[in-house]
């Protein structure tokens, strides 16, 4: 069994950063100086997989906003951590409020400001066009990039490797559809 094999299949918890995973780096601003990002619908359909599995998650961002509380609980993860500017630090303190170790985390990351949460976790990951040091850094590298499903991507590959992926889509489609 090979190294990486043995760290996928002890993941519970996967922490993810914002601008540059969830989103391709940009950010517009809207009339009143407001930034707004886009984020990739598959992300969140791999979170909703992720937690129907029994995982937990994080969200976390050096920047803040509304729009990122609301899609924390879209998205209903465990924990969002805003303006932080050592996630490293915050890995730590996420693994001592949920009781695990940080073999049982994931970090994916892809700037260069984020390597203390990569060096934080048993499971390190780089989007696709993530910088340099980040990808040396990493114990994957996705194939997706920033803003293209890069979480959905990872999501499948700890539970294919852990055999319960074809079990958590089936809950996926089986569950009960959110009343209007």
């Amino acid at each position: 069994m090979s190294d990486l094999q043995q760290r996928l299949e002890q993941i519970s918890f996967i922490v993810t950063d914002v601008d540059g995973v969830l989103t391709d780096g940009r950010m517009w601003f809207d009339g009143e100086g407001e930034p707004f990002r886009y984020l990739c619908a598959r992300d969140g359909t791999g979170l909703t997989l992720w937690h129907l599995s029994g995982g937990k998650s994080a969200i976390v961002t050096g920047l803040g906003s509304k729009a990122l509380e609301t899609i924390k609980q879209q998205w209903r993860c465990d924990e969002l951590c805003m303006w932080v500017k050592d996630k490293g630090r915050v890995c730590r303190e996420i693994a001592a409020k949920y009781g695990i170790g940080a073999d049982q985390m994931a970090f994916i990351a892809d700037d260069i400001i984020d390597l203390p949460g990569i060096e934080a976790v048993g499971l390190p990951v780089a989007v696709a066009d993530a910088v340099p040091a980040v990808k040396q850094a990493s114990s994957l590298v996705l194939e997706s990039a920033g803003g293209q499903g890069a979480l959905r991507e990872l999501v499948e590959i700890i539970l294919a490797a852990q055999g319960r992926l074809d079990e958590t889509v089936q809950k996926y489609i089986t569950r009960k559809d959110h009343p209007i």
